[in-house]
């Protein structure tokens, strides 16, 4: 069986194989290079192998995989290893604050009012407020169940009121208010400037009644405590919950950590709610974001859901911890940063980095992701199209040498390079502490006939990432095993499934490029080699060591060499195929070409094969996943035009079943 190699071996080849990968690159996109004769940038493509159209699977080959370990900052507390810490080895929150808050240790404050930016009302031009009791707004009362409707007016809020709560219908027309601010209508008054920061309050508080509470009408949700909402000099908004802190928390605890780990192992799991309660009471009294409000409410701060998501077993915990906080060597409040898993190690930063072997509980302790090259093009323009990204510095703490602290991302126009939690942002990723995937093997897909569809051997992984393939017949059974080349080192296999025991052999070097051929017409193949810089073949009948049954020299630098039992006589001869043209011989002597054809170009990727079970060997080019086959040797439009495999793949066609040849693709994979 002919076989020309799907790769190179050596990255410091030929010139022409440079410049083919220099090209290759400006095709594909792809995260990693392996070394191959003119397309060589490869990777991971989701979902296997795309043989379908052309597009889509340019925009499949990008992916690249990332592993990576914890969710969120890593610094101070992980929700979840407090829970570890609670349930598996029973610590209580007191020893779960010690380990996290290394050098700082517990105080205590007072209940005094927090305030707090909800986010979600930001910009807004009318914002209605609603109670079952009586509340004020300034000095205007507003009576239970009415709403309180405050619209932006240049840099002040103009004020109506009308009964009906939230389902009021607004003003049709700007009502005539009376010298009191009554419209004349029962129920409503207005409009009235009342200011760009009133007070909206209810006298003696709502307590623990839902239905006293105030109720956001732009969000449906209730709240404890008064409100203001504000208008800056710029014309910003801002609706401002004003809180005692320990109510505050009631509705930070629950959205912050479940509820339910308050039941878990006997009530162990309490522990980790009540850490929750100090580490999100010292953080908000140290917070103070903003000249209207110390904090708010989402992730940037802390999440703070109202009286929503309030929960009896966050509420005792809440209790259990009442007022204490965590103090630094100088007595200050300190910014008790928490998040939802380390990975198993804290970030550091402010506090001491400690390893954190609670954390193994944590769903997101592991997690691994595919992101495509278009996405990370699109965050880092200036790259161009993505080709590799490399984690060049890490933090030294943890596995896999901790978190990302630079990252080089490259592409066809350029590279940057950024921090690890830049790349977090950009990409979306759980956490800073990431790693590339490195492919440890070689997936083999492989057709029986020469057109798209799907594989007969497929998923089958053998040989490394960098190493070439081949299909061989060395048993001369009538069909291709796997075979692999790298460093001048052979390993085979006589089936397509991979599971027998591998045959090695020592035959080459690296800078030489493998093919493999029945040379004698024994009906088994043998292995070669072709040294590019001097065009000389070295070939050997059987699949073993030793000095080279034929030595020729056809070739040059430029050219790539090419097998194929061209002239049907039952023997594989050489033939050599550059810029497009291929110069064959019917016999391993040196002299001039048998055949001289043109048929491809520069940048297309040289394969032969009986496609039509002829007993003669045709020509082809295959690029970026499209194959175009002629059954003989001669130039014209192809006799088979079809897509298998995507851009970064390396062809191997094979007789992988009875008849003729078909396609094959191999792909390194993790």
């Amino acid at each position: 069986m002919h076989r020309a190699p799907s790769s190179p071996t050596s990255p410091s080849g030929p010139r022409h194989a440079r410049e083919a990968r220099q090209a290759a690159r400006h095709r594909s996109r792809r995260w990693w290079t392996r070394p191959a004769v003119l397309l060589v940038v490869a990777g991971t493509v989701a979902g296997g192998a795309q043989l379908g159209g052309g597009e889509q699977a340019q925009a499949a080959s990008s992916d690249v995989t990332l592993t990576g370990h914890g969710f969120g900052h890593g610094r101070g507390l992980s929700q979840w290893g407090s829970y570890g810490y609670a349930v598996d080895k029973g610590w209580s929150s007191a020893r779960i604050l010690d380990r996290y808050y290394g050098g700082t240790t517990a105080g205590t404050i007072g209940n005094d009012e927090i305030s707090v930016r909800l986010m979600g009302l930001e910009g807004a031009q009318t914002i209605g407020l609603t109670s079952g009791a009586d509340f004020f707004v300034e000095g205007t009362q507003v009576p239970a169940g009415s709403i309180a409707r405050f619209t932006r007016q240049g840099s002040t809020w103009v004020l109506t009121t009308a009964a009906g709560g939230c389902r009021a219908p607004e003003p049709t027309a700007t009502p005539t208010p009376s010298s009191d601010g009554s419209t004349g209508s029962t129920g409503s008054t207005g409009p009235v400037d009342v200011g760009g920061s009133p007070a909206v309050w209810i006298p003696g508080g709502a307590g623990d009644d839902r239905s006293r509470m105030f109720t956001v009408c732009n969000t449906g949700a209730p709240y404890r405590g008064n409100f203001r909402p504000v208008v800056e000099a710029n014309g910003a908004t801002h609706l401002v919950n004003h809180v005692p802190l320990e109510q505050y928390l009631r509705g930070v605890v629950p959205a912050e950590s479940p509820a339910a780990w308050g039941d878990a192992a006997g009530g162990a799991g309490m522990a980790a709610l009540e850490a929750q309660a100090v580490a999100a009471r010292s953080y908000s009294r140290a917070e103070n974001r903003y000249s209207y409000a110390q904090t708010c409410d989402t992730t940037a701060c802390q999440v703070y859901a109202g009286a929503a998501k309030e929960d009896r077993r966050t509420d005792t915990a809440i209790r259990n911890t009442a007022g204490v906080i965590r103090r630094d060597a100088k007595g200050g409040v300190v910014r008790t940063e928490f998040s939802a898993s380390t990975g198993g190690w804290t970030a550091g930063g402010q506090l001491p980095a400690v390893e954190d072997e609670g954390d193994v509980r944590s769903p997101h302790h592991d997690w691994k992701v595919v992101v495509d090259g278009p996405r990370i093009a699109r965050s880092w323009p200036k790259i161009g199209t993505f080709t590799g990204m490399q984690v060049t510095a890490r933090n030294g703490l943890g596995a896999d040498g901790g978190r990302a602290t630079k990252v080089v991302i490259t592409g066809t126009s350029g590279s940057v390079t950024a921090t690890g939690n830049e790349v977090r942002s950009a990409l979306g990723l759980k956490s800073d502490w990431f790693s590339v995937v490195t492919p440890s093997g070689q997936q083999w897909m492989l057709r029986g006939t020469a057109d798209s569809g799907d594989p007969v051997a497929a998923n089958t992984t053998y040989g490394g990432p960098k190493d070439t393939t081949l299909s061989c017949d060395f048993d001369g059974d009538g069909r291709d095993g796997l075979t692999t080349y790298r460093d001048g080192r052979w390993t085979k296999t006589d089936d397509t499934s991979g599971s027998s025991t591998p045959q090695v052999v020592s035959y080459g070097a690296s800078w030489m490029l493998p093919v493999c051929g029945d040379w004698d017409g024994d009906g088994k193949d043998g292995i070669g080699v072709y040294e590019p810089k001097t065009g000389t073949w070295y070939l050997r009948n059987s699949f073993s060591p030793g000095n080279p049954d034929t030595k020729v020299q056809y070739g040059w630098s430029a050219a790539l060499p090419v097998v194929g039992d061209w002239d049907g006589d039952g023997r594989d001869t050489l033939g050599v195929y550059a810029g497009g043209t291929w110069m064959v011989r019917n016999s391993n002597t040196p002299g001039r070409p048998d055949a001289t054809v043109q048929y491809g170009w520069q940048g297309a990727t040289p394969v032969s094969g009986d496609w039509s079970d002829s007993g003669r060997s045709g020509i082809g080019v295959f690029s970026g996943g499209r194959w175009m086959l002629r059954d003989t040797v001669s130039p014209g439009d192809p006799h088979r035009d079809f897509w298998y495999g995507v851009p970064g793949d390396a062809p191997v066609p094979g007789r992988w079943a009875a008849g003729n040849d078909g396609a094959g693709i191999t792909r390194p994979v993790a």
